[in-house]
């Protein structure tokens, strides 16, 4: 386990923090690509989440894949790809801003560092098809669509893509977490290691953020959406519950990320709302790779301790991995990677690569 030490000053933190160096914008190739899968997803007819899942749902839909190309090449991770998925009310500019990218961009940051990345926007969001909120975008469905996606990107059948890959690193937010939670667990030879951010298996209170349909909240680019699919309703909302205190992000990146912000679907956000006991998600009793857990200190989806310190109670989830890991990244809520901080949570996530050998 690895707790990361919390420094007291945060404008010396602040300072810190900033990209020593600019990164070049990697060369990406967007993709619009048909795949197929089934799963067995729970009825949520009654308005409440039941123990078990009981239905059967299949589909092939069209989601965004945007892969970056490495912009620095290092022999050890030719053959590994990330593959990084985003949470709820996001897309695929989540991992890869255009808002001070040399800060804020993931995609940028793995690419400098010799990695290439399959990033997107997943089912039911951005440019991907939106199939029903209720019925088929919930956890199950989203695991299996997603090994989908990874079988596709360690085949190299995504455009783009050189060839095959060897080892493949699963990066996740959020949502996105829960979903690489979901995968582990379900098909736990998928990847490789999994890399969890702003994600625990039991949720905290989630303060002050409010979602209503999003046709509602914004007509013009989400008004032939069916009103399964919610947003927050405003940047004060969204700053509640997504961002730490004021000081440790950039007023201008909460406004660039209000204007960018997705959707999410009520399928998605029962398994949030409506879970036993506050539990999130299932064990991944069978995964033997490596695990890594990070959370900013103030994220109150995740930090059910002071300073997140219940990260280290996760391992219990994953009890055959190679190594499990967590880290708290300081001065920074639940979206850590738009915090002044981003880039210590993006230095301490290339460390934790470079030890395990990715």
């Amino acid at each position: 386990m690895v707790p990361f030490s919390l420094l007291p000053i945060a404008s010396f933190l602040t300072f810190l923090s900033r990209p020593a160096q600019t990164f070049p914008a990697p060369h990406c190739t967007e993709s619009l690509a048909s795949v197929t899968a089934s799963a067995t997803n729970f009825d949520l007819s009654s308005g409440s989440l039941p123990e078990n899942a009981t239905v059967p749902v299949s589909g092939t839909f069209k989601v965004k894949l945007r892969f970056c190309e490495p912009t620095v090449v290092v022999p050890g991770r030719v053959d590994t790809l990330q593959v990084v998925v985003h949470g709820l009310t996001y897309g695929h500019q989540y991992m890869d801003p255009d808002f001070e990218p040399d800060t804020y961009s993931w995609v940028r940051w793995a690419s400098a560092h010799g990695y290439a990345t399959l990033n997107m926007d997943r089912l039911g969001y951005g440019e991907s098809d939106h199939p029903d909120p209720a019925t088929v975008v919930q956890p199950p469905f989203d695991a299996a669509f997603m090994a989908q996606i990874i079988r596709l990107g360690r085949a190299g059948r995504v455009a783009g893509a050189p060839g095959p890959f060897k080892k493949i690193v699963y990066v996740g937010h959020s949502f996105g977490s829960r979903v690489g939670n979901e995968v582990i667990s379900t098909f736990p030879d998928l990847v490789d290691a999994a890399i969890l951010t702003g994600y625990g298996h039991k949720i905290g209170n989630p303060g002050d953020v409010a979602f209503q349909p999003a046709k509602e909240v914004d007509p013009v680019r989400f008004g032939d959406l069916p009103s399964g699919y919610v947003t927050s309703v405003d940047a004060e909302s969204r700053a509640a519950g997504f961002y730490g205190a004021q000081g440790t992000f950039d007023p201008a990146m909460l406004a660039y990320d209000e204007a960018q912000k997705d959707t999410a679907s009520v399928g998605e956000l029962a398994f949030l709302t409506g879970t036993k006991d506050g539990i999130v998600g299932r064990p991944a009793p069978d995964f033997k790779g490596d695990v890594f857990a990070v959370s900013g200190d103030s994220d109150l989806f995740v930090c059910t301790e002071p300073n997140c310190t219940n990260l280290a109670s996760e391992e219990q989830f994953y009890p055959a991995a190679r190594s499990f890991e967590f880290a708290v990244i300081p001065d920074a809520g639940h979206c850590l990677h738009l915090h002044f901080t981003a880039p210590i949570l993006y230095k301490t996530t290339l460390d934790w690569l470079n030890r395990h050998g990715y």
